[in-house]
């Protein structure tokens, strides 16, 4: 029920409009939920890792837009800039939880593309092997997390 609520908000959110935001769109092409944390910075270009997002869950075949920094919680101002993701193998109370980052190409500390794994609610391993491609944007514009089965 949460995922559904904040994929609605997320959805009428998401048509705040894209000309001056600082943001990203996640598509999830896959059948599983994927967790994730965004990171960022102040200013732009930077690949330093001064904000963290909350946890969010991105429901499977779906895409949320997040056009700016202001709905992301956690130390994120609102008009900061998205760098990278931490992504995690499943929730957090799942005891044998991984995680990865990916991130703009432009930054040495994430890499543009990954393979990960995703769990269920149970701690099961739903999707063995995902792939996570990030398409950076310019600093006005918003970046993509493309996330789909290998």
């Amino acid at each position: 029920m949460k995922n559904l609520l904040l994929s609605a908000v997320l959805i009428l959110l998401s048509f705040a409009g894209y000309s001056t935001s600082r943001g990203i769109e996640i598509i999830n092409r896959s059948q599983c939920d994927v967790y994730i944390q965004l990171h960022g910075s102040e200013k732009c270009p930077s690949c330093e890792h001064q904000f963290t997002s909350n946890l969010f869950v991105i429901p499977a075949v779906s895409v949320v837009t997040l056009p700016n920094t202001s709905m992301l919680g956690g130390t994120f101002p609102p008009n900061a800039f998205v760098n990278c993701a931490t992504i995690y193998s499943g929730p957090r109370h799942c005891q044998r939880l991984e995680r990865w980052m990916v991130g703009d190409p432009r930054c040495d500390n994430c890499p543009p593309e990954i393979t990960f794994y995703s769990m269920n609610q149970d701690c099961k391993v739903v999707c063995d092997c995902l792939r996570a491609r990030w398409e950076p944007s310019e600093c006005d514009g918003i970046a993509r997390l493309i996330i789909e089965p290998c």
